[in-house]
């Protein structure tokens, strides 16, 4: 890795943990075990991790971001950058190492071994799906693990804006329950989330037969209840 290519780069340290729960985990696609990002054309970065079956995506406006790397972010680097949610603490080269400082520029911490990934990093603007093909709610069946990630990053959304819940908002592809789920989360904006679908049975009722028999026998129940009067 040039010592000098990526030297100005800089991240709000606040929007990893974000992003962080998207990121594979001891994947044999090497290049999914780390975060990628990459400047924007209408400035700042775009920091991206996927793990194959959900993808997190935010907008860092404030970034600078002069070429495309994959990133590695060990245990520590990721605390360092969660426990500095409510300051100005970013996420800086300092050297050949990546580091975290607060804003007077105290290094708080700096990862050790080269932190680039070398690698093709699935390209975003292909998974999210765009805007004019989408439409509110959630439809299809969906894994627990897939919806995880997602969970995390609003808890962490409310954790950050001290609030005691982050809602989240759903949309679907055409109306196809077979194509992906886009997720965004109302209180960050420049955030969104892709969720693929599980090739599963799609249950035919909505509830299970014996909420369906507890409504009969509650509306045979009212009816006889009218016939009397």
């Amino acid at each position: 890795m040039s010592a000098n290519k990526h030297a100005n780069l800089r991240l709000a340290a606040k929007l990893l943990p974000l992003i962080v729960p998207f990121m594979a985990k001891d994947d044999i696609r090497y290049y999914l075990n780390g975060i990628n990002v990459r400047p924007h054309k209408g400035g700042g970065a775009i920091i991206v991790a996927t793990n194959g079956h959900t993808l997190g995506a935010i907008r860092d406006p404030r970034a600078t971001c002069e070429h495309e790397v994959i990133l590695r972010f060990d245990t520590r680097m990721q605390q360092a950058c969660a426990a500095g949610l409510s300051d100005d603490r970013e996420i800086v080269m300092i050297g050949d190492r990546l580091a975290v400082v607060d804003n007077a520029g105290r290094e708080v911490y700096i990862q050790a071994g080269a932190p680039e990934i070398e690698g093709n990093f699935p390209r975003y603007e292909r998974v999210i799906p765009k805007l004019e093909t989408l439409q509110p709610g959630l439809i299809g069946t969906y894994s627990a693990s897939v919806l995880a990630p997602v969970e995390k990053a609003a808890m962490t959304i409310a954790k950050r804006s001290k609030a005691s819940y982050s809602g989240l908002q759903f949309f679907n592809v055409s109306g196809d329950p077979n194509l992906c789920a886009v997720v965004r989360l109302p209180v960050e904006p420049e955030f969104v989330a892709v969720l693929m679908p599980m090739r599963d049975d799609v249950l035919k009722a909505a509830t299970p037969e014996w909420v369906s028999e507890l409504h009969a026998a509650v509306d045979a129940a009212a009816n006889q209840s009218r016939s009397a009067a």
